[in-house]
């Protein structure tokens, strides 16, 4: 959840500087012109940085999910006795939780 609201942030961020940029572009003077390609050059910066971590991410998921499917299958008695214990645990909780009401 923190990562989705760190993109829709993220997101804002770079729309909101694509605005102000194209808002500005008809105001002149050196200096203005100047901040206006500091700040092209870091939204340009900043979304090449979150292509590379976007890249990085989905390939961390890959070899989690390599690396689990590996685990899954070279242990897959006790893959399916965690799952019954952790089955079991949930539905006892939730008979208690039932009982209390």
């Amino acid at each position: 959840m923190a990562t989705q609201n760190g993109s829709n942030t993220l997101r804002e961020l770079v729309s909101g500087t694509e605005n102000l940029l194209r808002s500005t572009a008809s105001y002149g003077g050196a200096e203005i012109e100047a901040a206006r390609d500091r700040l092209k050059h870091q939204l340009d910066a900043a979304r090449a940085a979150g292509r590379v971590r976007v890249r990085h991410a989905w390939r961390r998921a890959r070899e989690v999910s390599a690396a689990t499917d590996g685990y899954v299958h070279e242990n897959a008695w006790k893959t399916i006795a965690g799952a019954v214990l952790v089955g079991a645990l949930a539905g006892a909780y939730l008979m208690a939780e039932s009982r209390r009401r």
